[in-house]
C-alpha cells in the first residue's frame, strides 16, 4: 500500500482555473486522481484539503487543493498535472494500540430500502425523543418539533432533562449555566456525536474492530470529572453531484479523536477499503499516526 500527496503543479494552479471548476464537480477529482492509476477498476482512496494549510511552507495559491490518496499501486508520478509525493503505507498494528484518527465520511443509515443521512436523521430523532420524554405526542418534522420544544409551559422541564442528559458528557461542568436553547443546541451536537461514533464502531460490519477511547475531564471549580469520549465532529456540510441534476448532493462530515485498535487485521482491512459510501467524492479514508503517550 502507498499513501500520497498528491497536489497540482505550479503552473496548472496558478495559471489555469482547472481547480475552481472541479471545486463545483467533486467527482470531478476523483476522475483526474484516477489517471494516475493505470487500472479499470478504483482501488484508491482519497481526502480533499487545503494546499495552504496542509504544506509547511505555506506558499500554495490560496485555495489549491490537496489531495491525500490511499492506493495498493504508486501513482504515476510523471503527470502533467499533479506533483506526486509517495511512501510506503505500512501501520505497525497491534491489539490495545491506541491512533489517532481523522476521517471524512458519509455517515448514512438505511430506511425502507433508501439511504438517509444520519446527521439529519439523529437530530429528528432526539428532537422527537425529548418531547416524548415531556409528555407530548411528537411532529413528524424538526420545525414542528423545535415549536413544540418552544413552549413556555416545557421551558423548566426540559431543561432538567437536558441538563440530566449532558451529565456524563463533555459539558457536565458547564450545562447549570446555560439557557434552555443553548442547552438544546448542545445537547444536539452531543446525540449526534454519540450516534456517529455508534456508526463508526458498532455498525454490523465494524463491531469489534476498533473502539473510541476515552480520556479524564475535570472541573477545578466543582472538584468533579467525568471521563468523555476522545471524538469530534465538525465541517459537516452538503455537495452538489453535477452530473446527477442540480438538486443531487451527498453530505459529508469530519470526525477525528483517538481510538484503540482490537482487531489488527480486521483494521488494516478497514483502512484499505474505506470507510462508508461516497468514496468516489473523497469520503472514506481514515488517516491515522500513533498517539502519544
Amino acid at each position: 500500500m502507498y499513501l500520497s500527496r498528491v497536489t497540482f503543479k505550479p503552473d496548472i494552479a496558478e495559471n489555469t482555473q482547472l481547480a475552481k471548476v472541479l471545486a463545483a464537480n467533486t467527482y470531478g477529482y476523483h476522475q483526474l486522481l484516477w489517471d494516475l492509476f493505470a487500472q479499470k477498476q478504483r482501488d484508491f482512496l482519497y481526502r480533499t484539503e487545503f494546499a495552504q494549510e496542509q504544506l509547511p511552507d505555506r506558499t500554495a495559491v490560496r485555495a489549491q487543493p490537496l489531495f491525500y490518496v490511499l492506493s495498493k499501486t504508486m501513482p504515476a508520478v510523471d503527470s502533467p498535472l499533479f506533483k506526486v509525493e509517495s511512501k510506503a503505507f505500512a501501520p505497525e498494528l497491534t491489539v490495545g494500540k491506541r491512533l489517532n484518527f481523522r476521517l471524512r465520511a458519509n455517515p448514512v443509515v438505511t430506511k425502507n430500502g433508501k439511504r438517509h443521512d444520519l446527521v439529519m436523521d439523529e437530530q429528528l430523532a432526539f428532537y422527537q425523543r425529548i418531547v416524548t420524554a415531556l409528555g407530548e405526542a411528537p411532529a413528524s418534522r424538526k420545525a414542528g418539533l423545535r415549536a413544540q420544544l418552544s413552549q413556555p409551559g416545557l421551558q423548566v422541564r426540559l431543561k432538567d432533562w437536558l441538563q440530566t442528559y449532558l451529565y456524563d458528557s463533555r459539558y457536565f461542568a458547564v450545562a447549570e449555566h446555560l439557557t434552555s436553547s443553548k442547552l438544546l443546541e448542545v445537547a444536539t451536537q452531543e446525540a449526534v456525536s454519540r450516534r456517529l461514533q455508534q456508526w463508526l464502531c458498532q455498525s454490523p460490519s465494524r463491531r469489534g474492530i476498533a473502539s473510541i477511547a476515552t480520556h479524564t475531564m475535570e472541573d477545578e471549580i466543582s472538584d468533579q470529572s467525568c471521563e468523555i469520549a476522545s471524538f469530534q465532529w465538525q465541517a459537516y456540510q452538503a455537495h452538489p453531484i453535477a452530473p446527477k441534476g442540480d438538486k443531487a448532493q451527498f453530505r459529508s462530515v469530519d470526525l477525528q479523536g483517538e481510538l484503540i485498535v482490537n482487531d489488527p487485521d480486521r483494521f488494516l482491512d478497514l483502512l484499505i477499503k474505506g470507510i462508508g459510501p461516497a468514496k468516489g467524492f473523497g469520503c472514506g479514508l481514515m488517516l491515522v499516526k500513533a498517539a502519544s503517550m
